[in-house]
């Protein structure tokens, strides 16, 4: 009766490890950015506060990175060209490496809330996503600074974080079941 056990759980471990191997580099990649005053360094205070969808694709040499940015309540208007993508860890300031694109188009320059999209590609002519910052981004170093005429230093930061992919979610649900239903079963036994 044990044997019987151990092959349904030994295959559910199988196929999670599967479910959770690395996804091929075309595949996509999420990202998200909560941008907060707190984020900021040093810290502003500030209602103002955004979000930002970001998702990943291409590969080495080919790049794309597209996003959506949300913001409200900033304390005074967005001076264009004052939305970036900076290059360091978090609590930490870093160079501008990319001048957000899509800034102008709805307008955001003289407005405290809004949303925009843009993109950064591999082939942009200023500001290329090369294969080095597409690997500061997997690793969580790039942030979101919005500047305003009040605070030109930056008014709201969110650091780019990777939002964990449900498939490997769920290959954690199963290994995790498995060690339970394996465990209970030992417990069942000796009991």
């Amino acid at each position: 009766m044990r044997q019987l056990w151990t092959i349904p759980i030994l295959g559910a471990v199988l196929t999670s490890v599967v479910a959770i191997a690395p996804a091929p580099a075309t595949a996509a990649t999420f990202f998200q950015s909560n941008l907060t005053g707190s984020q900021e360094v040093p810290p502003v205070t500030t209602t103002g506060n955004g979000f930002a969808t970001l998702e990943l694709t291409g590969g080495p040499g080919s790049w794309v990175l597209d996003y959506e940015v949300t913001y409200s309540d900033l304390s005074s208007p967005i001076a264009s060209p004052y939305v970036h993508i900076h290059n360091a860890p978090f609590g930490s300031n870093g160079p501008i490496i990319h001048h957000v694109d899509g800034a102008e188009d709805p307008p955001i320059a003289g407005s405290t809330s809004g949303t925009f999209t843009g993109d950064w590609r591999f082939d942009d002519p200023s500001d290329p996503l090369t294969n080095a910052l597409a690997q500061q981004l997997q690793n969580g170093n790039l942030y979101f600074n919005i500047h305003t005429a009040g605070i030109p230093s930056g008014e709201i930061r969110g650091q780019i974080t990777a939002v964990p992919e449900p498939e490997n979610l769920m290959g954690l649900a199963l290994v995790g079941s498995a060690a339970f239903l394996l465990r209970r079963r030992k417990t069942s036994h000796s009991a």
